[in-house]
């Protein structure tokens, strides 16, 4: 008797536990479908076009599983330098090169936007901006002599480029190219998600973004069964009471009939 007790309550144990486990899997799989599909969503409103959303969408969930970043921070880097004007074209090769940069240099993400978001705004650079980017450690006066002093086939000090500064004689487009020449091949920072990816943090921050990919396609396959369910679960929700009715009425009926 008591190796058929242990036994049914062995039973009993691992129908719980897949049961706890199977609604867990369903809850992680609405939950990262949802996401996935409000931000989707988002960036077809931003960029007032569905096919470039989506292209870019794509675009950031490839980059993802080879970066050190998340998939939904690397879609909110890249809607925050929508919000900077940033054309639609250059918005995934924009992402990519200050990601880049921030994940060698160790610095927050949205402090380098910021920077770089203002220069936009403003089409040139400012003092303020410059001192953004030498406290993120991207050496933006050093860069900028070395580029007037090829420009100008002369010595140009980086007190010099200060003095430019102060005249407003630094274009975004200058600021653009160094931002380009340090993360192009043989810069500084070329490929640093993908060298960064390498290490053991890298590894478990892709290895969450494969595991939320590959949980986010099987919802979108059954998209329509699982909006579905929920819009069956709300209905049930809202009609409670007129439900609880009938079972009453059903109820009362069966103990009068009896």
């Amino acid at each position: 008797i008591t190796k058929r007790l242990v036994g049914e309550i062995g039973s009993l144990a691992a129908m719980y536990f897949s049961v706890f486990t199977a609604g867990r899997i369903i809850e992680s799989l609405i939950r990262i479908r949802g996401e996935f599909d409000m931000q989707l969503i988002s960036l077809k409103a931003i960029l007032q076009s569905g096919e470039q959303a989506t292209k870019l969408f794509n675009q950031i969930k490839g980059l993802a599983v080879i970066s050190p970043f998340k998939f939904m921070d690397l879609t909110t880097y890249a809607k925050q330098l929508s919000a900077y004007q940033i054309p639609t074209s250059e918005l995934f090769d924009t992402t990519k090169r200050l990601a880049d940069l921030s994940a060698g240099l160790g610095v927050d993400m949205n402090r380098i936007i910021l920077a770089y978001g203002q220069v936009r705004s403003a089409a040139f650079l400012r003092g303020q901006e410059l001192r953004q980017f030498t406290e993120a450690g991207i050496p933006m006066a050093n860069a900028l002599a070395d580029k007037f002093t090829k420009l100008e086939d002369r010595v140009v000090s980086t007190g010099d480029v200060f003095e430019k500064i102060s005249k407003r004689e630094v274009p975004f487009e200058m600021v653009k190219q160094v931002i380009e020449d340090l993360t192009n091949e043989g810069g500084k920072f070329y490929m640093m998600q993908e060298k960064q990816a390498e290490s053991l943090k890298g590894k478990v921050s892709n290895l969450a973004d494969q595991y939320d990919i590959m949980m986010n396609r099987i919802g979108e396959a059954n998209d329509g069964l699982l909006k579905g369910g929920v819009d069956s679960v709300t209905w049930l929700m809202q009609n409670s009471q007129t439900l609880l009715n009938i079972l009453s009425t059903i109820a009362v009926t069966i103990v009068t009939g009896k």
